[in-house]
């Protein structure tokens, strides 16, 4: 259920900002785009609710090991810790932004979406306290997990509004040449500030590939490729192709985009209800190893293992089979075959995750 509701939050804090975002930029800048009132209001209020669910996992389990009652226990987590005082503020917000999303003056005025945009900033902060980088460095883990999350969900957000509540083809290059910038700034900030979580909560990368969520972190890494080849011919190979052929219909691309990002925030939110593995060996003595890394591994496994890379034919011909797949996502594009390229961008990943589960040893 933890991991449902966290890949739905991701979801939520997307559409929200990318519908709000898509509301500043002027008419002319910007595909045609409706966004139900409805399912605003519905992610709104879904926010603190998923919000709970892992605050309620953590009382049902602390309240079975100590036989303190659940609603004390749960009274203790939302006035001591921080995941706790993050929701209190996260509901309050949520409550406010969907009462003024219930007005119909507010939802038509043209300072609704500036007014929606602050406080979603302040929801991905709050989100950003409650977050491991922040329980264990402080000020600068939670300034890093925010700016992450909030270049993804920018990022991602405009991409998922605009493929799917998008209608007709009006502006779209007028849109791209303004959202391919963005979205390269939030992929490079989004880069770095993932880089330095590693560094906080998996400073062992290699290593932590033994256990469930080094598995999750490496398919997380792993479908970035996929949506960065669907980015750059979104971004880069558009114009391109509306020379070439002026009935091109970037849409279905955009959303083929969009899917693998919602693919990235199920696995994600597999990933966040883990506990990262500072000390690879000694979680190991708590933690059960990953199935899928004892599976495919060669060698004897046992938790004293440390990882390393190496070359090896089958690494080799793994290798050679994900450039394999890139050239021809590549040339699917080209001739704008949209279901062929999808696929061979999710084997993309497949591919690389076993050149690199076959190269440890």
């Amino acid at each position: 259920m933890s991991y449902v509701s966290e890949a739905l939050l991701y979801l939520c804090f997307a559409i929200l900002t990318g519908t709000f975002i898509l509301r500043v930029v002027p008419e002319h800048r910007r595909p045609q785009i409706h966004t139900p009132s409805w399912l605003l209001l519905l992610c709104t209020l879904a926010i603190p609710v998923l919000e709970y669910v892992p605050i309620h996992d953590s009382a049902v389990l602390f309240a079975k090991d100590t036989e303190i009652p659940y609603g004390e226990m749960v009274k203790n987590i939302l006035l001591e810790l921080n995941n706790g005082k993050a929701w209190i503020w996260s509901a309050v917000a949520s409550v406010g932004l969907a009462f003024l999303l219930g007005l119909p003056s507010f939802r038509n005025d043209k300072h609704m979406p500036k007014v929606g945009l602050f406080i979603m900033f302040l929801l991905i902060l709050w989100l950003g306290y409650a977050s491991h980088a922040t329980s264990l460095y402080g000020t600068k883990g939670w300034f890093v997990h925010s700016a992450h999350f909030l270049a993804v969900t920018v990022w991602i957000g405009v991409l998922m509004i605009s493929s799917w509540f998008a209608s007709g083809s009006r502006n779209w290059e007028a849109f791209l040449a303004w959202f391919s910038p963005v979205a390269i700034g939030c992929m490079l900030i989004a880069f770095i500030a993932g880089i330095m979580l590693m560094t906080f909560t998996t400073p062992q990368y290699v290593n932590s590939w033994m256990l469930p969520y080094g598995q999750m972190l490496l398919l997380k890494h792993l479908l970035i490729a996929p949506l960065l080849l669907f980015a750059y011919t979104n971004g880069f190979g558009y114009r391109k192709k509306l020379k070439e052929n002026t009935g091109f219909n970037p849409l279905p691309w955009l959303k083929a985009e969009s899917l693998i990002a919602l693919l990235l925030f199920i696995v994600t939110g597999v990933l966040g209800q883990q506990t990262p593995p500072h000390d690879v060996k000694e979680t190991l003595q708590t933690v059960s190893p990953s199935k899928l890394f004892t599976t495919i591994y060669n060698g004897h496994f046992s938790p004293d293992l440390t990882l390393k890379l190496s070359v090896s034919l089958e690494s080799i011909l793994m290798l050679a089979a994900a450039l394999v797949m890139i050239y021809g996502l590549i040339q699917m594009y080209k001739e704008n075959k949209l279901l062929p390229a999808f696929v061979m961008g999710l084997m993309t990943s497949v591919f690389g995750y076993f050149a690199l589960m076959f190269s440890v040893g």
